[in-house]
């Protein structure tokens, strides 16, 4: 998404124009994978630019972490008494 912002920036359009927040929105619905609202990623877009947070989802682990064992959950789903 650096490079959205990048050529944004050589073509002369404003990142906080609405065509240039909807390409990015776009852009973060499509690599994120989710499907919520277009509102709801162009929001996401806004939030970025302003905290200046432009990175690709892919550099994070988008899938939960694979655990080992069961503990947790024995934990959480059985009683004390067993």
């Amino acid at each position: 998404m650096k490079i959205a912002v990048q050529e944004a920036m050589q073509t002369g359009r404003d990142p906080k124009s609405p065509e240039f927040l909807d390409h990015f929105a776009e852009t973060i619905r499509a690599e994120s994978g989710l499907d919520l609202p277009h509102a709801y990623f162009v929001e996401e877009a806004r939030l970025r630019l302003a905290s200046g947070v432009v990175h690709h989802l892919v550099d994070h682990h988008t899938t939960p972490a694979q655990f080992q064992s069961s503990c947790c959950f024995d934990a959480w789903a059985k009683d004390d008494a067993a």
